[in-house]
């Protein structure tokens, strides 16, 4: 009875926590997303989907839908990106492993505005003969290089936990490197993977300095609007509720991410 007691204590701070921090700013931008926003620009409490019917035009349509290309853009090179590095590092020494990676975390020592304008500096060198600056390459440049870290470090800590002799023993017994790394490798990492994908698809829907400063004027992204909306425009229930459909949009991966490791493993095995 005692150590219910404590156990049921020891959660308190988190109870409180999520209430006031994470779930209270959540039902007052749903209550929000649901008002009216008057000719004066003053918010009203009332129910009605006027912001959602907003959304649904053409034009804030196009800003969720390049958002969601940007991500997902972002998601698929930052995962191939990460996977080969950590297969990298998984087959390095100790040593050199801890160097990669002081390396990758080094600069996220500073500053997250500074790193993007050391970024710009380096897309005006005009790298590979190509335009990168205030272009979707160089937005998604920006992007996989500020989120990397976000994927290489669950990915290689689920490849960390792979015992190499499994995979020289799939190779003793005539597979082929096709088969090892679907049938051996993927099924052992692909949880991991699937961690860095949301650490990397859910932060970039709601982006806001990169596109901003890398995009220019050229690009209008679903964080910028946001930004509009509650510090220019002063239309929170528009902001309330594009901020609302994120969040759906989110817990809607969860099942999908469920699903997609059920097809995965089904794949491998066949």
């Amino acid at each position: 009875m005692v150590s219910r007691v404590w156990k049921r204590l020891l959660i308190l701070p988190f109870l409180i926590w999520f209430l006031f921090f994470i779930l209270g700013p959540l039902v007052v931008l749903l209550v929000m997303s649901f008002s009216h926003r008057t000719d004066l620009g003053e918010t009203e409490l009332a129910f009605e989907w006027t912001a959602y019917k907003t959304l649904m035009d053409p034009l804030y349509a196009k800003v969720l839908l390049t958002t969601v290309l940007f991500a997902l853009g972002n998601t698929v090179i930052t995962l191939i990106s990460s996977y080969a590095l950590s297969f990298y590092m998984y087959r390095c020494r100790k040593s050199v492993r801890l160097w990669i990676i002081t390396l990758i975390l080094v600069p996220f020592w500073t500053s997250f505005l500074v790193r993007i304008l050391a970024f710009m500096d380096v897309l005006r060198l005009h790298l590979f003969g190509i335009d990168w600056l205030y272009k979707a390459q160089g937005i998604l440049g920006a992007l996989v290089y500020n989120y990397l870290p976000f994927a290489v470090l669950p990915i290689f800590s689920a490849m960390e936990k792979v015992d190499y002799s499994v995979i020289e023993a799939a190779k003793d017994l005539g597979a082929s490197k096709r088969r090892v790394f679907t049938q051996v490798l993927w099924p052992l990492t692909r949880n991991g993977v699937g961690v860095a994908a949301l650490f990397v698809f859910v932060p970039s829907l709601g982006e806001f300095l990169i596109p901003e400063l890398v995009g220019g004027s050229n690009y209008f992204l679903l964080g910028s609007f946001l930004q509009n909306q509650f510090l220019s425009a002063r239309n929170w229930p528009l902001g309330s509720a594009a901020i609302m459909l994120l969040v759906l949009a989110t817990l809607l991966l969860l099942p999908l991410f469920s699903l997609s490791k059920s097809l995965t493993a089904r794949v491998g095995q066949s």
